[in-house]
Order: structure tokens, then sequence, then C-alpha cells
């Protein structure tokens, strides 16, 4: 019998600021390999190869994003219409600059998908798993 199965904290998540954006703050979900995995797995599509006569299979891109959005993202705070030109190209011409962009599912998909910068700070602060530590609240918490 493992002993570690048992002590495994099932879930972890932690508001991280965005170091490009000050004020911006996204609350993230660590994603351990196992569901990392699930989503990978559950985006799969399978095609034959005409030409090797073998199915082939290969990552349903736009599914996988939807879904790691889904598990990862949590939530935000912070982000405002001025600020989405450091995120991603943007017409802002008849926009109020000043309106904050509450956190939605499509807007988390929209930013994964169009913006490099956003999408690198998610996944590595996915990858630094001390931001997720016990050893991190409980430092937080005596300060």
């Amino acid at each position: 019998m493992s002993k570690l199965k048992n002590i495994t904290n099932k879930s972890l998540s932690a508001w991280v600021d965005f170091p490009d954006i000050e004020g911006f703050k996204v609350h993230l979900h660590f994603l351990k390999r196992e569901e990392l995995l699930k989503i990978r797995n559950s985006s799969l599509i399978f095609t034959f190869n005409k030409r090797t006569r073998q199915k082939e299979e290969e990552v349903d891109n736009a599914k996988f994003i939807a879904k790691y959005a889904e598990k990862v993202i949590l939530d935000w705070q912070g982000l405002y219409m001025k600020n989405l030109p450091d995120l991603m190209p943007i017409d802002l011409s008849d926009k109020n600059g000043d309106e904050e962009i509450p956190y939605d599912l499509e807007d988390a998909i929209e930013l994964l998908n169009n913006s490099t910068i956003f999408d690198q700070f998610v996944s590595e602060s996915l990858n630094d798993y001390e931001l997720f530590s016990n050893k991190k609240e409980a430092l937080e918490e005596k300060n």
C-alpha cells in the first residue's frame, strides 16, 4: 500500500501576480500530471493516414485549451481594457480603458489562444510548484 497516495494534497490553488501588469492577479489551480494527461487524452482525435494506412492520434488544440482553461484558471482580478494591448493585438479605439474585465471562461480561453505571454505565464506558474506549496502558505501566515 502506498504511503504517499493517502497524504497527497488533492487540490492546490494560489493567486499569482502577473509580472507585466501591476495589480493583475490570476487564481490558478495546480494540475497534477495525472489530471493533465486526462485533459490531453480527452482532447485526442484519431485520423486515418492513407499513406501509411495507420490510425494516428493528434491533440485537438481548441478542445485541449478549453478544458485546460476550465481546470487551471479559476479567477482573476485587476485586468483592465487598457492592459489588453500588453497581452495581445487588440483595437481599443472605441473602448473605455478603465473598464475592468471580470473573469469569464471564454475570455480566459481567448487569452490562452491569442496571448503567448499569458499562456507562458500560466505554464511557468504551474511548473513552479513552490507557488502552490504548503510551505508558502505557512510563511505568508507567519509574516
